[in-house]
């Protein structure tokens, strides 16, 4: 049976991402990357690339909204959540996953602000129609009434009478009913966005807490009408422990324990892949 389309965008977009990360790792002969896919409606619309840990501070600076730090010591940042450390936080800053989803949220940002503004001139030019229809026609029927008022004979019916108020009437109710149409149509806009984090690493405590918070925030700030579904795939192990920090060791947990399920993505005959995929629950599940 064939998969429906949907799910070959998805399929599709996840093993294009796979390639990509396994191009950078050979041609740097090591790394960590990863790369955030996005998807409106079922439909590819943005990805970006491939980066490793320290890409975070060229590219996106060091103010990150999912830094999930204070850059003061005794202050504790609001959005994080209350089981992560200020310094597993820290330690995990760097991480490839930081600088991803933030390019994702920017880039989110900004076409939700590109589609606002949008929306803006449509409304502007439908105002426009709006207006210029009622200019002339309180032209007409300001020189009907003064041609009454003088005692002259009414405008000729093919100009301006009963029978043209109505149809002046029905066509601007039908002008405002689409109008209305349009922007629910444009408001309602994207039904369902979709957010797939892929790397080659399972993600660090530090940042499974922030695909929380990205999945949280993207829910109610960004997209607060559509059904919204983060997803990590990743190669390697499903679930690795480790130690971070060059002075303060910090033990850490590499990709999720449970709940992820290992899946096969082929490119061809001779390439193919066997990543973990887990779908981040939702905001505020501890793990």
């Amino acid at each position: 049976m064939i998969p429906f389309i949907p799910a070959l965008n998805e399929y599709r977009v996840i093993v294009e991402s796979l390639r990509g990360i396994e191009q950078r790792i050979a041609l740097e002969k090591k790394g960590v990357f990863s790369e955030a896919l996005i998807l409106f409606d079922h439909v590819p619309v943005h990805h970006t690339q491939p980066y490793s840990g320290y890409d975070g501070y060229e590219v996106a600076g060091k103010d990150l909204r999912f830094a999930l730090t204070d850059s003061r010591s005794d202050a504790r940042n609001a959005r994080r959540p209350y089981y992560v450390s200020d310094k597993e936080a820290n330690v995990s800053l760097a991480d490839s996953e930081v600088v991803s989803l933030e390019r994702a949220w920017r880039w989110m940002a900004e076409w939700k602000q590109n589609k606002a503004l949008a929306r803006a001139q449509i409304v502007q030019q439908h105002q426009a129609w709006r207006n210029s229809r009622e200019a002339a026609a309180s032209d007409l029927r300001a020189r009907e009434y003064e041609r009454l008022r003088s005692g002259l004979d009414p405008l000729p019916p093919q100009v301006w009478g009963p029978a043209q108020e109505r149809d002046w009437q029905a066509e601007t109710d039908r002008g405002e009913v689409a109008a209305y149409q349009s922007l629910q149509a444009w408001d309602s806009h994207p039904y369902s966005v979709t957010v797939i984090l892929v790397g080659n690493i399972g993600p660090c405590d530090g940042c499974k807490a922030r695909l929380k918070v990205f999945l949280y925030e993207l829910s109610t700030e960004l997209f607060p009408k559509a059904f919204v579904i983060v997803k990590t795939v990743y190669t390697g192990d499903r679930c690795k422990a480790g130690v971070r920090g060059a002075t303060d060791r910090l033990e850490t947990e590499y990709g999720y324990p449970d709940r992820a399920e290992q899946q096969e993505f082929r490119l061809d005959d001779k390439t193919f892949w066997r990543p973990w995929v887990r779908l981040v629950s939702p905001w505020p599940v501890r793990q």
